[in-house]
């Protein structure tokens, strides 16, 4: 929940939880106490912002506002549309101070820039956990109280163009467009504009990042690979928001504390681990690259270049299935970036040789030559100097996932425990990822499989 809420009624920066005690003061009858309700604004910063100081947050910091947008008016909308309590970045998220008089602010001795930085590490993370317990959503498109436009879709600064703007997204029933004559808040989902040199209605622009809204609020959560790609084309005004909106639209159950003075490739590297399993999975078989020579999963800048899909091939995330439990490996002890997996199927002493078709491969398995391709266009190629490699894939009965292309490293003996909580000693194969390729067919893996010497086998691997 958030810290601050803005009473429009009182015309006042309040405690939320002032507003969760004046709700549970309310007895509802063999209902017990009820949660309290409140808005959130979504809007974008403009270019030609300026702060003012103001009694509705107590004067505690120069609240910024575009040119020609004023808080009382502001207030005035957002009673109309039916709020009682709201929540706005500039009057409820502490912001920086501004001026050099106001730097020397203090409280409780504490510089007031100091407490903005500490109360950042915990509120902006969350932000998105805000909009979510919204009941409602005010969204303004082209700044903060600005009336709706169709120009300027393409500006870096508009709400469709930032990064922070795709975690307050909510489905349209629980949206209202500000900016707009009462009533015409839905038609002008039917505007006009330009996006990248191409003409699109506003419904358009908007029904992709709908789409991952839906899949956020899922089981199965947002795809990596559609909301990377989605993230990339949008702006920030800090290196780390994107990383910080990413983790968040993941669902990670832990969110890394948000520091806006180290860069995106630090804050990436030092909080993958806390990724939901299932995206590390993703990325082990559908990234198409290793990160470094020290890393398996890619860099941030490669994230963020993550390459389009062939769109002639059917393509299937590669997820861990939701009622397997998480393998653990008790030894050796492992970094946690590694990633342990028992009895994924692999097939080892491949022949990987690059011809010279653009994207295509082929893999030569005791006597026999399979095609293999590149899944992404402009994927880089693997190379192979025509090495032995293993092969591993999560299910093969699925035709469209992908196999990561390994170097084996050694192998080792291994403790894990089971799902039944019973320890054993395992054959571990430690496995250096290189990239990933596709084949049309698993099944003839499946078939060469026979009670001899097969040509899959399911391996303990750690991936490194």
């Amino acid at each position: 929940m958030p810290r601050r809420i803005w009473d429009l009624k009182s015309n006042r920066v309040v405690d939320f939880r002032m507003l969760h005690a004046e709700v549970n003061s309310i007895e509802v009858p063999h209902k017990g106490t009820r949660r309290p309700t409140f808005w959130a604004v979504s809007h974008s910063w403009t270019s030609d912002m300026r702060t003012v100081e103001t009694s509705v947050n107590q004067y505690q910091w120069p609240v910024p506002l575009p040119n020609g947008v004023d808080i009382e008016s502001l207030r005035k909308e957002l009673l109309t549309l039916g709020a009682d309590y709201v929540w706005l970045d500039v009057l409820c998220l502490r912001q920086q101070s501004g001026t050099s008089t106001a730097q020397t602010r203090t409280h409780n001795n504490v510089p007031l820039d100091t407490i903005k930085h500490d109360e950042w590490k915990i509120d902006v993370p969350t932000i998105g956990n805000i909009y979510r317990a919204a009941v409602q959503t005010v969204r303004y498109f082209n700044g903060l109280g600005r009336p709706f436009s169709k120009e300027g879709w393409d500006d870096p600064r508009h709400w469709l163009r930032r990064a922070w703007t795709l975690q307050e997204i909510r489905t349209e029933n629980r949206t209202f467009n500000g900016g707009v004559l009462r009533g015409n808040g839905r038609i002008i989902l039917n505007t006009k504009g330009t996006i990248a040199g191409k003409v699109t209605t506003l419904r358009g622009a908007i029904r992709p990042v709908l789409k991952l809204a839906t899949d956020a609020g899922s089981p199965g959560g947002c795809k990596l690979y559609e909301l990377t790609r989605e993230m990339a084309s949008r702006c920030a005004t800090q290196p780390t928001d994107k990383v910080a909106g990413l983790f968040y639209l993941l669902r990670a159950t832990q969110l890394p504390t948000y520091d806006e003075n180290i860069n995106d490739e630090t804050a990436w590297r030092q909080c993958f681990h806390v990724l939901p399993f299932g995206k590390k999975i993703e990325i082990l078989f559908d990234f198409p690259y290793r990160g470094t020579e020290q890393q398996w999963f890619p860099t941030w800048k490669q994230v963020m270049e993550w390459p389009e899909r062939d769109q002639d091939y059917e393509h299937t995330p590669t997820e861990w299935p939701q009622n397997r439990r998480i393998p653990e490996l008790i030894e050796p002890k492992r970094d946690l970036e590694h990633i342990f997996l028992c009895e994924v199927w692999a097939i080892s002493h491949a022949l990987v040789h690059k011809p010279s078709e653009v994207n295509e491969y082929e893999v030569k398995i005791g006597s026999e030559v399979f095609g293999f391709y590149c899944p992404y266009l402009s994927q880089a190629p693997i190379e192979t100097d025509d090495r032995q490699f293993t092969l591993a894939i999560l299910d093969p009965e699925q035709t469209y996932n992908n196999w990561v292309v390994c170097k084996q490293l050694n192998r080792e003996n291994g403790r894990y425990r089971s799902e039944d909580e019973d320890e054993s000693t395992i054959e571990l194969e430690v496995l250096k990822k290189v990239g990933v390729l596709r084949t049309d067919s698993n099944s003839d893996f499946l078939v060469l499989s026979g009670d001899g010497d097969s040509v899959m086998r399911k391996i303990n691997a750690l991936f490194v």
